[in-house]
Order: structure tokens, then sequence, then C-alpha cells
């Protein structure tokens, strides 16, 4: 269902009411019983969510969960995971640019 949602307002919402936490928990259990199908689904969702909106004690345990598929035993869920993690850290340097470079010119002003 989360797929199917295109307004990122109701995907913030999700965020912001525990979605990734949520995510994170049924990511962790399914790596434990090793359900390839359900971690990929999420793996999935995960690229479909605005993640950069979420609140970083959130996304740090996200990404502990895809950090750990690095190096899970199928490569189609190791490869995921690294592709997410690299998307991600592109994802946020860039923010933190931006950030950087909006401080920068507010003190210019």
């Amino acid at each position: 269902w989360i797929m199917q949602i295109q307004d990122s307002s109701v995907l913030i919402w999700f965020l912001s009411k525990g979605g990734v936490l949520i995510l994170t928990t049924w990511l962790s259990q399914a790596a434990v019983e090793e359900q390839t199908s359900v971690i990929l689904l999420i793996l999935k969702v995960l690229c479909h969510l605005p993640l950069h909106k979420a609140y970083p004690e959130n996304m740090s345990a996200i990404l502990q969960s895809v950090n750990g598929l690095r190096f899970y035993r199928t490569s189609d869920i190791s490869n995921r995971a690294k592709g997410l993690l690299s998307r991600w850290t592109k994802l946020f340097a860039k923010i933190q640019a931006m950030k950087k470079q909006n401080r920068n010119n507010s003190q210019i002003d």
C-alpha cells in the first residue's frame, strides 16, 4: 500500500508517526527469519519514502538495519542494501551542503 501512495505529504505523515521504526522492526525480523521476499519488499518501500524528512533518531535505526544487510547471504539483498546506503549517503550529503550554503547566505545577508 505504501508504494501506491504518491502524495509526499501522506508519506511524510507516515514517517512522522513512527513508520520508519515499524519498517525497521519488520526488516530486522525478516532478516532473522530469512524471509528474503519480505526483505526485498521493505527495501523497495524504503526507496519510495522521503526519508530525508524522517526524524534523525529513526533514521539511525533503519540505517543500522540496512547496513547489516550489506553482508546478507543473498547477493540480491546485499546489493540492494549497498545501493540504498549509497543513495542515502549522496542524498544526505546534498542536503547538508544545501543547509551549509543557506547558513552562509544568511550570514552574508
